[in-house]
């Protein structure tokens, strides 16, 4: 099974068939997906993105709050931020 890890300061996300024990130790990595759930809250593992993360990133989370991914893609950053941001993560 494969482990899904995402930089919350870049967004980018690191599919790896093992847990790596260098991004577990590093704050701005987390654990999106794959066989243990993260430790976030948000659906499914997915912790809520930060307004400073790419909107690829806003995208997936939308998907997992369950909204269609071509209506996630059509929205603006700031519109997805709008609807699914809730209280924002103290990255501002």
């Amino acid at each position: 099974m494969t482990f899904v890890y995402r930089n919350s300061n870049t967004g980018q996300v690191v599919p790896l068939e093992q847990r790596d024990p260098c991004l577990d130790m590093l704050d701005n990595w987390s654990i999106v997906g794959g066989p243990e759930p993260a430790d976030e809250p948000g659906p499914a593992g997915l912790g809520r993105p930060s307004d400073h993360d790419i909107k690829a990133v806003w995208v997936e989370y939308a998907v997992a709050c369950g909204m269609p991914e071509a209506d996630a893609k059509s929205l603006s950053k700031a519109a997805l931020i709008e609807e699914f941001g809730g209280e924002p993560n103290g990255e501002d």
